[in-house]
């Protein structure tokens, strides 16, 4: 079980112990364990038999595959942030900055440094972050994100729409008038001819690939090595005819 779903299950796991009323003490009698090696268990802090997931099941009543079935579903889904976290962003946008900059590994430090944060100023942006549980304040300024770096927003969302206005703007003037030779952007458009099930299949599938390109390029072990720079995707579609008519055909009087 590889680490991500491992994590899952034990999420999974904590869930239904608090849905039933169950402690970690509860648990740990049933195991014969100690309450701190049940913490480390569902903290995925050491590895998880498959037996000792069987009796935990058993424990909460919950089926094996069942559990590993939604631990699957959760992973390969796309996260998304609340409305609570949406709004956060939209009354404060420095805090999605703030945010991504966390999410990109880099430390508390090192954001105010680069933004010549004074301490008091990176007090209040990890408490809003921590209000808006999206991070897990230690000491030090030592925090945990909540949210895994690839969390889209949802349809409708009001920071988003603001966020993508500017992006897509952007984007536009990038890739507007390619140079031949410019093998760093490209811009693709068409219209077909489509039933309402195609459309939202092709819009399902260029979801899921943007989603599975993200999370995988978040993946800074598998990637150690290798050199790589941002890259910005937009891609849109709506029913209608976008396109300006086709030149009228008109009659020639010279070859």
């Amino acid at each position: 079980m590889n680490h991500r779903l491992a994590q899952e299950v034990c999420n999974i796991v904590k869930q239904e112990l608090k849905g039933r009323g169950l402690s970690y003490g509860d648990l740990a009698n049933a195991l014969e364990l100690s309450e701190v090696s049940v913490k480390r268990l569902l903290n995925n802090a050491q590895p998880m038999s498959i037996q000792r997931l069987i009796n935990i099941c058993q424990l909460i009543e919950y089926p094996l595959s069942k559990l590993l079935e939604k631990a699957e579903r959760n992973v390969h889904a796309i996260p998304l942030f609340t409305a609570k976290q949406d709004s956060a962003f939209y009354e404060l946008p420095a805090l999605f900055t703030f945010w991504s900059e966390l999410a990109e590994h880099k430390s508390v430090d090192d954001i105010a440094h680069s933004y010549d944060l004074d301490p008091a100023s990176v007090h209040i942006y990890l408490r809003k972050l921590e209000k808006a549980g999206l991070i897990s304040l230690e000491l030090n300024n030592q925090c945990t994100l909540l949210v895994p770096g690839h969390t889209a927003f949802e349809q409708g969302a009001k920071y988003s729409e603001f966020f993508t206005a500017r992006v897509l703007s952007g984007l536009q003037q990038r890739v507007i008038d390619i140079p031949i030779d410019d093998d760093q952007a490209f811009l693709i458009s068409l219209k077909a001819e489509l039933t309402q099930q195609e459309f939202q299949e092709i819009n399902k599938k260029l979801e899921e690939w943007m989603f599975n390109l993200l999370r995988e390029s978040q993946e800074l072990r598998s990637r150690e090595g290798f050199k790589v720079k941002p890259y910005t995707f937009g891609f849109m579609g709506a029913q209608g005819a976008f396109h300006d008519a086709l030149p009228k055909i008109e009659r020639l009087t010279d070859l």
